[in-house]
């Protein structure tokens, strides 16, 4: 019986021991997966900064695809949908476009660069209609820091939470919500 009891025990330390083990090994791997990244946060700044002020000229200037590569925008990103559906369907004029930019991250994953930000995209139509949309971008950045010195610096790609999964095109959208307005 004190066999059975000592055996029982030692097999219980001995599985507990393995099992912290593997814990610490398994969090020095995911520590490892994000590390610092070589992007500082004013920089990160700077890049969402640009790409904010290049959605503002664009939507002031009713073209908000017009640029894609600079502004980051997409046919299914909700912003250009909304500008859309009350600029073309509801015939609003928009007067002004304004953004915040906040809770900058950046961080290195898997030897990439990455940065995240907290971002608010407010739109005042001529009607006295306000609209604000907030969401989440983060940036992929494919330069050393050497290279964020100057002009040129390399957004491999971005995400938005702001995007619409489904895949209806523009026109599309704008026909159902043409079709619901109506109502």
């Amino acid at each position: 019986m004190k066999k059975t009891i000592l055996l029982s025990l030692s097999l219980g330390v001995l599985l507990s021991s393995g099992f912290l083990i593997s814990n610490a090994i398994a969090t020095s791997n995911i520590s490892q997966e994000k590390s610092e990244s070589t992007i500082s946060k004013e920089q990160a700044f700077t890049f969402f900064t640009n790409i904010l002020e290049q959605q503002k000229a664009d939507f002031l200037n009713n073209t908000p695809l017009a640029h894609t590569n600079q502004s980051r925008l997409s046919s299914r990103d909700e912003a250009v949908l909304i500008f859309l559906s009350s600029t073309k369907v509801d015939k609003q004029q928009l007067h002004s476009f304004s953004y915040k930019i906040s809770n900058v991250k950046v961080y290195s994953e898997n030897q990439r660069n990455y940065a995240e930000a907290y971002v608010t995209r407010t739109f005042s139509f001529g009607s006295g209609l306000e609209t604000g949309l907030g969401d989440t971008l983060v940036l992929e950045i494919q330069s050393s820091p050497d290279d964020l010195k100057g002009p040129s610096h390399t957004f491999s790609s971005s995400k938005s939470t702001s995007e619409v999964n489904e895949k209806v095109s523009v026109d599309e959208f704008l026909e159902k919500y043409e079709a619901e307005a109506a109502k």
